[in-house]
């Protein structure tokens, strides 16, 4: 018998078959959309397919944070600080021997405190397009460029001797290679860093602590034994070698991440966090650069020595080496800009209660060690707080523009500062900084009231969001109330801040 099944039967079958479908349709009214969902899925699989590698590479880059090469990375960190803020640390020496021993005739006190506000700040000012030249050719020779700039700086300082020689080498010239090391340093070390990031931003900049300490000391001696213009050819040449050791061992996962090296963003500055931050900034740089530069010259005005004043301000920077560690661990358990509030409304209230009314040495170290522990709590938490409130993908963006900002302002402070005290340098007299005081501790409160309603507005929009961690989200495009930010102060969220 055969087993062919005839075509007119074939026909009749495929027929009832089709019909059956129809009817199926007609009986199940989402029949349609199920097709329809089918559909769609086959068409988007492509983009499916693209955000599976997007979070396998993530994960794949979260296996190398916060262990392995990123406490390299931490150590490289720390020698750019160590060689770029500790050296400019060592400022407060070269202002207190040039104001106190007319070293350039034709220069006012006025003329070094601006040399000290231009080699702050200037190069600072400019972090905009710094942070775009990275982009085109580099973290690494970005930090070269830096390196040779402040070696030549300072080279050619010591050769200088007229005042407006000063103001292009030890300010300008100085200043760029401040900015070209530290900026692209401080954005490397949050991509290798989450859990501990704020701890890991404290032990990296506590290497400007201890340069510092070594650069206001190790100088102090030279000036006293070989004068002040071998001192600046040392520190020059220290800082070189130094900065190329972290060269060699400072990478970059830039490309990794999709870091935007973009000189501006609107986004970011239509933000109500963008100026919270700038407010924060600007005050915080007027209390710190203050006292940092004037410190040396309120114990010579007490009646002590120059190198006794070299000493109160190295503990500054003993106190910044072992307060920012400490700072970090507190911040990575309750949150740095938690605890960056608090560290700043106590450095405030000290600069009224206990730098005011000090007459003694002893109250002068206390003050420092205390003041360097706690006043540069700005430097550990910036880069973390600016990855928590605008995204690690547009970290680099956001902090060179914050950058200008506080570069703009460390380049007024060292003139406010020398205009608030009274009388000329070399004479006893401790009222001569009262007025500097009072700024000073002013300024810090008012950064730790910025620094509260910062923290407002991010937890506000954390119950907004309510979407993981800020490192997998946009957190530009979310808006606040006022009232939600001011409700949210003091309240707790899913993420640490």
């Amino acid at each position: 018998m055969s087993s062919r099944i005839p075509e007119s039967d074939s026909h009749e079958n495929e027929m009832k078959l089709n019909h059956k479908n129809n009817e199926t349709k007609d009986f199940d009214p989402d029949f349609n959309r199920v097709v329809s969902e089918i559909t769609k899925e086959g068409n988007d699989s492509n983009d499916t397919s693209n955000q599976d590698n997007d979070i396998e590479k993530q994960n794949k880059s979260d296996l190398h944070m916060d262990r392995g090469y990123a406490w390299v990375i931490c150590f490289a960190s720390f020698l750019l600080n160590f060689s770029s803020w500790g050296q400019n640390s060592g400022f407060a020496i070269y202002f207190s021997y040039y104001l106190n021993n007319n070293t350039f005739p034709d220069a006012t006190k006025l003329d070094y405190s601006f040399i000290g506000g231009i080699a702050f700040g200037v190069g600072l000012s400019f972090s905009p397009l710094i942070n775009f030249m990275m982009g085109k050719i580099g973290t690494r020779p970005s930090i070269a460029i830096g390196n040779c700039l402040q070696f030549t700086a300072l080279m050619l300082a010591s050769f200088s001797r007229k005042k407006w020689q000063l103001y292009l080498t030890q300010g300008l010239m100085q200043s760029f290679g401040l900015a070209l090391i530290s900026i692209p340093g401080t954005t490397v070390l949050p991509q290798y860093f989450k859990k501990k990031r704020v701890l890991a931003g404290g032990l990296a900049t506590a290497g400007s602590g201890v340069g510092g300490i070594c650069f206001n000391l190790g100088m102090q001696h030279v000036v006293e034994t070989k004068g002040v213009f071998w001192a600046l050819r040392t520190q020059s040449i220290i800082g070189f070698i130094l900065v190329w050791v972290s060269i060699s061992l400072i990478r970059t996962r830039d490309k990794t991440i999709n870091i935007q090296f973009t000189a501006f963003d609107k986004d970011i500055v239509r933000t109500a966090g963008f100026w919270i931050f700038a407010f924060f900034v600007v005050t915080c740089m007027f209390g710190y650069v203050v006292v940092l530069y004037t410190l040396a010259q309120f114990t010579t005005s007490l009646g002590y020595s120059e190198y006794q004043g070299s000493i109160s301000s190295a503990m500054v920077q003993l106190g910044s080496a072992m307060g920012r560690p400490c700072i970090g661990l507190l911040s990575d358990r309750f949150g740095g800009v938690t605890v960056s509030s608090v560290a700043y409304t106590v450095v405030g209230v000290l600069c009224l209660a206990m730098w005011i009314p000090a007459r003694t040495f002893g109250t002068v170290i206390a003050f420092a060690i205390i003041e360097g522990a706690l006043m540069g709590s700005i430097y550990g938490m910036l880069a973390p707080a600016v990855a928590r409130t605008f995204g690690i993908r547009k970290m680099n963006v956001t902090f060179s523009m914050v950058w200008m900002i506080m570069g703009v302002a460390g380049l007024f402070s060292p003139v406010i500062g020398i205009k608030l005290k009274q009388g000329g340098g070399g004479y006893v007299d401790p009222t001569q900084y009262v007025h500097c005081a009072i700024f000073a501790g002013c300024s810090f409160l008012a950064s730790a009231a910025s620094l509260v309603i910062l923290r407002g507005y991010i937890k506000a929009r954390d119950f907004v969001s309510e979407k993981g961690d800020s490192d997998s989200i946009d957190p530009i495009g979310i808006t606040v109330s006022v009232r939600d930010v001011l409700k949210s102060c003091f309240k707790e969220s899913h993420e640490k801040t």
